[in-house]
């Protein structure tokens, strides 16, 4: 049976789990999932738009699914897939276990509002991609975590000049993401200009963003976007395709900004694969890869263009104005 979570599970849940998959985004990176007290704001707050917590037990065994939503977006990332208890030899693979709560995460995710699921599947664990798949999830693009752990072979050290990014500067964020993004990704992210923008205050315990832009306000050549958190700092980057070799140069600007010994990670995308061997040279080395699943929770509602003028089966009522002399109904 798939439920809610219950105050009895927060205790297994805060226990090494017997097989568990994280699908990484760049805040989760920046700052380590906690499925307990994930559970925790659900039990509180109960599933909805902002996260879900679904659990089964069966014969000594629990297995969890949960999603987290997007700030100010109807959208969530399925986050987490964990298995604990006993192996039984007569019960379902986790596999099938984990593809029963996904199933069941969808229904939530439809009476919560929620328009798009998406899921960073790792490449290494093709049954977690081929149970996103017969979930009807498709892949739009992959990505590539770097970590800063190699020697800096890039010995100089010119930084680009970057300006912190302004409210100003959305639609021209936004204008060079259409540049440098593929139509299929884009398509999948439904991405507009206030998805740039950046909170000025961030919360107790979550994670800090800063981004900073170069070029003209209405040109941008390079945007760098840094997500800092307990685990460590992330960035995310893009540079027109005619401006290739300012990369070196923003990243160090980038690193130049940090004043602590957390790890440094870095994403790329398969359409910045260019991108790569600049990033070697400044030493960074690859250490996961990801597929990025997306699921569509809406449906097209066709419409006749063409409305009838009168309904079948009713006759056209018209009144007739009256039209009197002056003093007449006097």
């Amino acid at each position: 049976m798939i439920r809610s979570v219950a105050p009895g599970d927060l205790w297994s849940l805060r226990r090494k789990p017997r097989n568990q998959v994280m699908l990484y985004t760049d805040g989760l990176l920046a700052q380590a999932h906690r499925p307990a007290w994930c559970a925790l704001h659900c039990m509180l707050q109960g599933n909805g738009r902002d996260r879900t917590t679904l659990i089964t037990q069966e014969r000594g065994t629990s297995a969890v699914v949960q999603s987290l939503g997007r700030s100010g977006r109807p959208e969530q990332d399925v986050v987490y897939l964990g298995t604990s208890g006993t192996r039984a030899t007569r019960l379902p693979s986790d596999y099938d276990i984990w593809f029963r709560l996904l199933e069941q995460l969808c229904v939530h995710a439809g009476h919560a509002y929620v328009q798009r699921l998406y899921a960073a599947a790792p490449s290494q664990h093709t049954e977690v991609r081929e149970i996103f798949r017969q979930l009807g999830f498709q892949a739009y693009t992959h990505t590539t975590i770097l970590q800063l752990s190699g020697p800096d072979w890039d010995q100089r050290t010119t930084l680009a000049p970057m300006r912190m990014q302004a409210r100003r500067d959305h639609w021209a964020v936004h204008k060079l993401y259409g540049v440098v993004t593929p139509h299929l990704v884009q398509h999948a992210e439904v991405r507009n200009a206030r998805h740039w923008s950046l909170s000025l205050s961030p919360h107790f315990g979550r994670q800090r963003q800063v981004a900073w832009v170069l070029g003209p306000d209405d040109n941008l050549t390079s945007y760098l976007r840094l997500t800092s958190g307990v685990s460590g700092h992330v960035f995310s980057l893009m540079v027109r395709p005619d401006m290739r070799d300012q990369v070196v140069d923003v990243l160090r600007f980038g690193l130049a900004q940090l004043s602590d010994a957390r790890p440094v990670y870095l994403v790329l995308r398969e359409y910045q694969a260019d991108l790569l061997e600049p990033c070697y040279a400044l030493g960074f080395q690859p250490i996961g890869e990801q597929a990025l699943l997306v699921k569509s929770m809406v449906v097209a509602v066709r419409r006749p263009l063409l409305v009838p003028t009168f309904e079948p089966g009713l006759e056209p009522r018209v009144i007739a104005p009256r039209i009197s002399a002056a003093r007449e109904d006097r």
